[in-house]
């Protein structure tokens, strides 16, 4: 497998992405068993784990004051969360079937839930898009709202401001932790599954390790998590925008790493671990982050979706490869290069790619059957 790209919402102008190099990061990560095996930590109190402590580097929003944890000029009606503050999208369900786990979206940079509805919105007979599916089918669905109008960066240009309304974990984290602990806290005895998208799922891990360590155990709760086109071992942008680019644009470059010589970054590092060993937490209903005992003997259910790599070297989703997508210990698969996003959502299919690992028929039924397992 090879190291590339990240996020097709991430970035609104792309020019001279081509083959890339491959790092020597980017070996296959889907080995047999779980990928916290080895367990090296002391003790099962997650909140003295060292190695999974929040990283100096990353400063997180404080929701009190966080311009993205707003209900304001919503163009749809704030889902009713009890005890949640910011915003977010509920999905009619006729007949919600109690027995199923409640299913949550996490979207990915410059955009909305949208990423998970169909297109056109007001075309009757445009094709369900995962909202849909799992609305129709029984299953509470809600997806969070990062509020990319909320920004509060420069906004001129993309070189060294931010007109792509991109964000960073800074700023997503905290209301993705906030979203997940609201509706486990309003809903005792319901378990929940996630989907993340391009820069959501590494939103969401940052988000569960934060929630584990506060000892909220937010694991023992969860069926699958479903990580589609993840940017979890570098990005593209990473030497163009890291440094030169001081806005959120910018930073989550750096904080993504160099996909053609991955190292772990302030972010992927709690949550990938030494060598890759933690970036399954609780898959094997015992280990997380390297503690033993700490998953109530609930396991967890990981799957990856990514289009397959062109060729070593060479990429056709507009951002990801295999090697940055998958992750030790999960069910890690691929679409085909013609499993694209054929609905002309997003820029009028700018990114048909790279939305391909999550709009395409292909990775629709791939989702919708894994979060249907009980």
């Amino acid at each position: 497998m090879k190291l590339c790209i990240l996020h097709a919402s991430l970035f609104l102008s792309v020019a001279g992405l081509g083959g890339c190099l491959v790092s020597d990061a980017s070996v296959a990560r889907g080995d047999a068993g779980t990928s916290d095996a080895a367990s090296t930590v002391a003790g099962d109190d997650p909140s003295q784990n060292p190695g999974s402590a929040d990283s100096p580097g990353i400063k997180y929003r404080d929701l009190g004051s966080h311009p993205g944890c707003t209900t304001d000029g919503l163009a749809y009606p704030a889902a009713v969360i009890p005890g949640y503050k910011c915003a977010a999208k509920a999905y009619p369900v006729a007949n919600e079937d109690a027995t199923k786990p409640i299913v949550l979206l996490i979207h990915g940079n410059s955009s909305s839930p949208a990423d998970y509805e169909k297109f056109p919105a007001d075309k009757v007979d445009a094709k369900p898009m995962l909202a849909e599916r799992f609305s129709g089918a029984g299953y509470r669905v809600y997806a969070v709202d990062f509020r990319k109008d909320k920004s509060d960066d420069p906004a001129g240009n993309n070189d060294t401001e931010n007109a792509a309304q991109n964000f960073d974990h800074a700023w997503a984290v905290p209301i993705t932790q906030h979203f997940i602990d609201s509706v486990l806290n309003a809903n005792p005895g319901r378990k929940i599954a996630l989907v993340g998208f391009s820069v959501g799922p590494t939103i969401i891990r940052d988000a569960l390790r934060r929630l584990h360590r506060e000892k909220k155990k937010p694991y023992e709760r969860i069926t699958q998590l479903v990580y589609a086109a993840g940017g979890h071992h570098g990005v593209s942008t990473f030497r163009k925008l890291c440094g030169p680019n001081p806005t959120m644009r910018g930073k989550i470059a750096c904080e993504l790493g160099d996909r053609t010589a991955f190292q772990d970054t302030d972010i992927s590092r709690p949550n990938n671990g030494p060598n890759g060993a933690w970036e399954t937490p609780c898959a094997d209903g015992k280990t997380a982050y390297g503690q033993t005992g700490v998953c109530g003997d609930h396991k967890v259910r990981y799957l990856t979706v990514v289009m397959r790599d062109v060729k070593e070297g060479t990429y056709q989703d507009e951002f990801v490869s295999e090697g940055a997508s998958a992750l030790k210990g999960a069910d890690n698969k691929t679409v085909e290069l013609t499993d694209n996003d054929d609905t002309g959502y997003f820029f009028n299919g700018i990114f048909k790619n790279h939305y391909g690992a999550l709009r395409s028929n292909a990775a629709l039924d791939l989702i919708t059957q894994a979060i249907a397992v009980p």
